[in-house]
């Protein structure tokens, strides 16, 4: 990653820990993990990503498109989104759009998504909301991924205060209950700062 993306990341991270989530952009192996679902088929196929960062994964989506094909990305951080427009901005079939992805309208519209978002930094019920969002833009059949840092949960706990577990066992429900309805695989990245899981869902 450029020194510069390592910059404008490590700002943000400093200013909003809550909506960046690392203080670095995700490796090229979590990058790989969490895009290789993402397979355009013989007809255009509708993308989306959210929460893209400076473009760890935008990077990779937008080798994978073919003519006809359409990405959407959704990012809430004006500075990332500023950057991402700078860098994709030359490919029509790059929609960067700078707002939360609850703001999308929700109908069945994507193929593959790819979330980049912190969710365990997030209160349950926006999680939920989130989740049940990317649902509902989801074709049938569609499949979703995104990642979790390696026992994050488990290993804050300890450190945090009742009203912080509390939070983080409510979380960890949300999100048990979407992988017990969606799940299909998961696959460890040891290659990233922290280490992660790509976990993926198949909507249906």
């Amino acid at each position: 990653m450029p020194l510069n993306d390592r910059l404008v990341f490590l700002k943000q991270f400093v200013r909003n820990f809550a909506h960046t989530g690392a203080v670095t952009a995700s490796s090229r192996f979590l990058a790989h993990a969490i895009t290789d679902h993402v397979r355009p088929g013989h007809g255009p196929v509708n993308i989306l990503e959210v929460g893209a960062g400076t473009g760890a994964f935008t990077q990779r989506l937008a080798k994978l498109l073919r003519p006809g094909d359409r990405l959407v990305v959704y990012e809430i951080n004006t500075e990332f989104a500023d950057l991402l427009r700078k860098r994709f901005g030359g490919n029509p079939q790059v929609e960067v759009v700078c707002a939360p992805i609850q703001a999308i309208e929700r109908k069945p519209t994507f193929d593959f998504i790819v979330a980049g978002l912190p969710l365990n930094n997030f209160p349950p019920e926006l999680v939920r909301e989130i989740l049940e969002t990317l649902r509902g833009v989801a074709k049938p059949g569609a499949t979703a991924s995104y990642f979790e840092y390696a026992a994050i949960r488990r290993l804050k706990s300890p450190f945090a205060g009742k009203a912080e577990r509390e939070r983080l066992r409510r979380v960890a429900a949300v999100m048990a209950e979407f992988l017990r309805r969606y799940h299909i695989r998961s696959r460890f990245v040891l290659f990233n700062v922290p280490p992660a899981f790509a976990r993926q869902l198949k909507f249906h």
